[in-house]
């Protein structure tokens, strides 16, 4: 297939997650201020209250020989297991295919274990072929073209397992799993996992998995699923004792090897055992790894609010705990589990020669927190912050330089010739409304929410669903969909800038194309 156009293959746009389309080239600070809803595509996806993602984030490959002639594709799977390409010109499903799953979960499904897909698929367009993860747990591969079958369905997590993103490095398809969602009575949940299947044969792949935990506690959660860096594939993991000696790596940033054949490093905050007892787990967040100057470094954050530099070649030096650099805490004054601090992930992008990352906040900045040289106004439900990667000596630190306006909350953007793209969510993000730190207790009488109930409360808007334009190096607005997705939300996804177009996905099954008529 010949390229016509920039692609966006995965979750974060590339295998290190950056969220930045190096390829795009229609859309830029001069054109954006003119953008428009150019199509709104309904799938025909039943709605679940309890999946608080019907859709897996887009992923966009263009010129694609279809039977029809060279189309730009855009994939998700729903929740009913169904994978579709939808032309991106049009809006109009091109095709689709369902694999429906004949399993019984071992348990009811609820918003934190929906018992749905919300994997992110990963294109291949050298090869032609779309890999993604079912209900059922198979990894399976299709056709970009036509959507035939190009991989044997192969096992490759548990059955209605909460895994994320994945992430495809030579002839090796991976994902992540955490939680302890998911397992039949015939095949129960296994622990927190980063999976990897060779798929060199694809008549016979091959399955090898690395175990982050023994049990539910410290599985990898971030939305990004595996990142590619120097050392294998790194994660971030939840809440959860850590005793590398009995296989459980809680609130620690791994290195896994290639293939998941073993952990290669490690990093684990000094605070760790406060993390434990706040449950302020790292697997809220995915990291970003990038080069700078001589090095290769990681960037990772979660609910805690704090930024973590690290070298992604030696994560936590000798003793696995020390990190180039640490920020002050950047917001969730509150030390909540919900609502506030990291979700998602960091993008990064430079320009005019500068390094920066793009921190996805939930909730207001810190009160005590650094001071931004341009911002636009009280923010509090969510901002994107920005910072610049500065490097004195053997020294690295980050320096504010904008914090963006109010965002209800963000998601971790996307960025693509000096603009940033960001989404307003429109979800909400408390997780027991009407007794926060009660875990189902009554208050005042008043009980606590069934799951049910929570989950038609978490995809009721808060706001006005919004995409914004803003510029890179400053922050100010360039742009935004205004009340194009107002009544919708959307939950643990991303913007996606393709093929000149920027795609969003919502609860209610729509996808949006946005861009310049």
């Amino acid at each position: 297939m010949a390229q016509q156009g920039s692609d966006w293959p995965s979750w974060g746009f590339d295998q290190q997650r950056s969220g930045w389309n190096k390829d795009e080239t229609v859309l830029s600070k001069t054109s954006v201020g003119r953008m428009k809803l150019l199509w709104t595509a309904q799938l025909p996806t039943k709605v679940q209250a309890t999946a608080l993602s019907t859709l897996t984030a887009p992923v966009v490959v263009t010129g694609v020989q279809t039977p029809a002639g060279a189309k730009d594709l855009v994939f998700t799977v729903d929740v009913d297991d169904t994978i579709y390409a939808v032309d991106a010109a049009t809006g109009k499903i091109a095709w689709q295919n369902s694999f429906p799953n004949p399993l019984t979960p071992v348990r009811p499904a609820t918003v934190n274990c929906s018992n749905t897909e919300q994997a992110t698929p990963v294109a291949d367009r050298k090869s032609g072929v779309i890999y993604f993860t079912t209900s059922d747990g198979k990894l399976r591969g299709l056709a970009l073209a036509d959507g035939s079958q190009r991989l044997k369905p192969t096992d490759m997590v548990a059955p209605f397992s909460r895994n994320w993103s994945l992430n495809l490095v030579g002839n090796t398809v991976y994902t992540a799993a955490g939680r302890g969602c998911g397992g039949t009575k015939a095949q129960p949940v296994e622990p927190g996992t980063v999976a990897a299947m060779d798929i060199s044969d694809p008549e016979h792949p091959a399955l090898s998995r690395f175990h982050t935990g023994t049990s539910r506690p410290a599985g990898p959660w971030g939305s990004g699923g595996p990142v590619l860096g120097p050392q294998g594939l790194y994660v971030e993991t939840a809440d959860g004792p850590n005793n590398p000696g009995s296989g459980i790596y809680g609130n620690a940033i791994l290195a896994v090897r290639p293939n998941a054949w073993g952990l290669k490093d490690s990093f684990v905050p000094n605070n760790w055992r406060y993390l434990n007892a706040k449950d302020l787990d790292l697997g809220s967040g995915s990291p970003v790894i990038f080069g700078f100057g001589k090095r290769t470094l990681l960037a990772a954050g979660a609910k805690e609010a704090v930024v973590y530099l690290l070298d992604a070649e030696n994560l936590g030096g000798q003793d696995h705990m020390t990190a180039l650099y640490t920020s002050p805490r950047l917001g969730n004054d509150e030390q909540t589990y919900w609502g506030h601090g990291i979700w998602g992930g960091i993008s990064t992008s430079e320009s005019n020669g500068e390094r920066y990352i793009y921190v996805p906040m939930w909730g207001p900045a810190a009160k005590d927190g650094p001071q931004f040289p341009k911002s636009y106004g009280d923010t509090p439900h969510g901002s994107i912050m920005a910072f610049k990667v500065s490097e004195a000596g053997s020294s690295v630190s980050l320096t504010p330089a904008w914090i963006s306006r109010d965002l209800d909350p963000p998601a971790p953007p996307a960025i693509a010739n000096g603009v940033v793209f960001a989404l307003q969510q429109a979800e909400h993000t408390s997780q027991h409304p009407n007794n926060p730190e009660g875990h189902g207790r009554s208050i005042n009488g008043v009980p606590a929410p069934t799951e049910q109930e929570l989950g038609t409360y978490r995809t009721t808007p808060t706001a006005p669903m919004t995409l914004f334009a803003l510029d890179a190096e400053s922050g100010k607005e360039l742009w935004s969909s205004r009340n194009a997705m107002a009544g919708n939300t959307t939950h643990f996804s991303e913007p996606v800038v393709a093929a000149g177009k920027v795609f969003v996905v919502d609860h209610k099954a729509h996808i949006f194309a946005f861009g310049v008529r």
